[in-house]
C-alpha cells in the first residue's frame, strides 16, 4: 500500500459521493444495499480511513482553521 498516493480532500469527496450514489434511491433516500468496490476505490477507502484517524487528534483546532472560529 505504500504505493498509493493519497487522494486530495476534492478526490476524496468525489469517492464519497460516489459511494453515497450507490447507496440512495432516485428520491435521495437511504437504500440498503450490497456494494462491489473495485480494487481502487478499496485501497482510496483504507487510506481514507487511516488519514482521518491520523487528523482526529486535531479537529478542533482544523475546524478554528476553517471556519474562522475561536
Amino acid at each position: 500500500m505504500s504505493d498509493f498516493k493519497p487522494l486530495t480532500f476534492l478526490e476524496q469527496s468525489l469517492l464519497l459521493d460516489r459511494l453515497v450514489s450507490r447507496t440512495a434511491m432516485h428520491d435521495g433516500a437511504p437504500a440498503d444495499t450490497v456494494m462491489v468496490l473495485d480494487n481502487e476505490d478499496a485501497k482510496a477507502l483504507v487510506h481514507l480511513s487511516m488519514r482521518l484517524a491520523r487528523l482526529a487528534p486535531y479537529q478542533d483546532r482544523i475546524e478554528r482553521l476553517v471556519m474562522g472560529g475561536k
